[in-house]
């Protein structure tokens, strides 16, 4: 049987600043005209779309003709609308669609300003955008440009007789580990035991989930978006880890039954075709694999394990499928920019706490400057969403296992060390790829902007049985299994590994107080040094593929300490003494900063740290890893 190894990271549409308006006069020379600001005028811009931001004060009427379901290509705006028809505008909706009790917040952050708007293709953008700058109501007017896709092969994965026993050289896991030798084997990326089916590989180049397991295993009130594919709800070992909108599979087809904006949204929603009916196939099965990576049920004799699937007794955490990528060979986003900001709001609204993205735009395609200033991109205004609120109801109330949300995009297969967006947004964590040598994956690009790098395969120089395995779709459409490679497949390792630290810090209590943040934090803090791997041949890629490589084991560790320091009170001439181990994997690292050395003083030895009242005040003591985690002391001297 045949399994395909591929280089994937799917890319789609996107659009970043270029252009300008009369508040940015001094970044464009002087410049004082006071249009709309354009973002991205490219060449390269796809026809037929654009997405505008209307100004505060502007008044449309589409969105009373939305909530009422009807198509009406027009904005209630004289001057837009005269654009529209000439353009042979299709649609012109919300692109923050009405969503019911999370509407209030949706205005609060003013996405309710942003209109999504298809015409004829034939209209260049360009020429949409010149026409639509002469409208007084529009702030922003956003391109999209066109999709690259990347390139794959196949070969044959490794045959029942080349199976080597390799039990006695695996760490313990905390169950039986019924989906067979074979399958431990392809799955190196977990827990390299230093040969893959006879190849020498490298002890520990992994991503250090068996010892995790030990910990935890998964917990299915964490829920992980995988915006990607359509995901294959009914795979034999994905079907049980499913995201399920329960009030949709109970409800009446074709309402929108518990309403969020979404008509049978069950196991997420396909933003491409705006239905509730998922897409998946032998072509389409890149959805697929990432969520394995992510949650495959563990012990239930089948396939592959995912890094957070649970133990085989319904206790994995649960993939939510939005589905924004077409087929990746044919060079189609599938929803565009205007789908992929769609999913992301959906997911936060929706119960996700993490978002999986293994896709992007090209390396180089925009500069730091370009992207720097696209705080006034939509995308990067659903990502700040997603951060902002995922965990977090209508209300301001932590529902879910954590406060806030974490996108992770994978860094993308340039081979470059060019800026490649969205991974190199300062509000998301990118992943580079490493291989079962524990080298920089050929293909990874890499960078200042890396945050991190994780098991992502390589073929090229890891020999045939280096990639990444996990659940596929097969020709017949039933349920596959099969190995790819790429920064696609490094990405699910790290959101993988942050479900799991979710889980466990949330655990059987159901415990909150975990915060988006802290998570980030002690992801960053948690990796293995890549220095070694970073050398002769290789010395170009040192500082360049993020801290460190993923260590999901540590990350548990490092999560069960990263609950803040309690704040101090004492007196003038009095000292306070604090364990610091109880707060820190680690205090042979640590530093302090103080915001008023007046008010304290302090010193810190073998982890303890005490804190001396010098007159009456309030200042802060920041305490500090060395590496993302900063934990500040509020302390009072009376």
């Amino acid at each position: 049987m045949k399994h395909i190894f591929r280089t994937i990271l799917a890319v789609a549409v996107l659009a970043a600043l270029a252009s300008c308006a009369k508040d940015e006069s001094a970044q464009r020379g002087g410049d004082t005209t006071d249009g709309p600001i354009v973002v991205n005028q490219s060449s390269s811009a796809v026809n037929g779309e654009i997405i505008l931001k209307l100004k505060p004060d502007a008044s449309p009427v589409v969105e009373k003709t939305r909530a009422t379901g009807t198509s009406d290509p027009r904005s209630g705006i004289d001057e837009l609308d005269r654009i529209l028809t000439q353009a042979g505008t299709v649609k012109f909706e919300r692109l923050f669609p009405a969503c019911g009790r999370f509407e209030e917040r949706t205005r609060r952050e003013g996405l309710h300003l942003w209109y999504y708007a298809k015409y004829d293709a034939s209209v260049p953008t360009h020429e949409m955008a010149k026409m639509l700058s002469a409208c007084k109501e529009i702030e922003i007017i956003e391109y999209s440009i066109e999709a690259v896709s990347s390139d794959y092969q196949r070969v044959e994965t490794p045959a029942a007789a080349e199976t080597r026993a390799v039990a006695n050289a695996l760490r313990e896991v905390p169950f039986p580990f019924n989906e067979g030798d074979r399958e431990r084997t392809m799955q190196w990326h977990y827990n390299n035991t230093g040969n893959v089916f006879s190849k020498q590989t490298v002890i520990g180049a992994d991503a250090n989930v068996y010892a995790a397991w030990q910990l935890a295993t998964g917990n299915p009130d964490v829920i992980v978006a995988v915006v990607d594919q359509g995901v294959k709800y009914d795979h034999e070992d994905l079907a049980p880890n499913m995201w399920v909108n329960q009030a949709e599979l109970n409800g009446a087809e074709g309402a929108d039954d518990d309403g969020n904006g979404y008509v049978d949204d069950i196991y997420g929603y396909n933003f491409i075709t705006n239905s509730g009916t998922l897409t998946f196939s032998q072509e389409m099965s890149h959805g697929t694999h990432v969520a394995g990576t992510v949650a495959a049920v563990n012990n239930n004799g089948r396939g592959v394990c995912g890094i957070a699937g649970g133990s085989g007794q319904n206790d994995g955490v649960k993939i939510m499928s939005c589905e924004i990528l077409a087929k990746s060979e044919s060079g189609t986003s599938g929803a565009g920019l205007a789908g992929q900001i769609r999913a992301m709001k959906y997911a936060a609204d929706n119960g996700a706490v993490i978002c999986q993205n293994s896709w992007g735009y090209p390396a180089g395609t925009f500069s730091d400057s370009e992207w720097t200033r696209g705080t006034y991109s939509a995308l990067s205004r659903a990502i700040q969403y997603f951060n902002k609120y995922a965990g977090i109801d209508e209300n301001g109330v932590q529902t879910g296992p954590m406060a806030g949300g974490i996108v992770i995009f994978a860094a993308g297969n340039d081979a470059s060390n060019e800026n490649c967006y969205p991974a190199a947004d300062p509000n998301v964590v990118s992943v580079a790829s490493t291989g079962c040598m524990g080298l920089p994956s050929s293909f990874t690009n890499y960078g200042k902007w890396v945050s991190m790098s994780a098991p992502g395969g390589d073929l090229s120089r890891d020999g045939s049985y280096g990639g990444i395995y996990s659940t596929s779709v097969a020709a017949d459409g039933n349920s596959g299994y099969e190995s790819m490679q790429g920064t696609s497949m490094a990405c699910p390792h790290v959101s993988g590994a942050c479900a799991l630290a979710v889980s466990y810090y949330y655990g059987t209590q159901k415990r909150k107080g975990l915060t988006a943040e802290m998570l980030r934090q002690a992801l960053l803090s948690s990796t293995q040094s890549t220095d070694s791997f970073c050398a002769g041949d290789y010395a170009g890629y040192k500082g360049m593929i993020g801290v460190g490589a993923l260590d999901t084991y540590k990350l548990l560790l490092t999560i069960a300490k990263i609950d803040g320091i309690p704040a101090q009170t004492i007196a003038a001439g009095e000292s306070a003494t604090l364990d610091l181990g109880s707060y820190f994997l680690a205090t042979n690292v640590l530093t302090y900063t103080i915001a008023d050395s007046s008010i304290v003083e302090v010193s810190l030895s073998g982890g303890t740290m005490r804190i001396k009242g010098l007159r009456k005040g309030e200042t802060t003591v920041i305490v500090s890893d060395g590496g993302a985690i900063r934990k500040p002391i509020g302390v009072t001297v009376r």
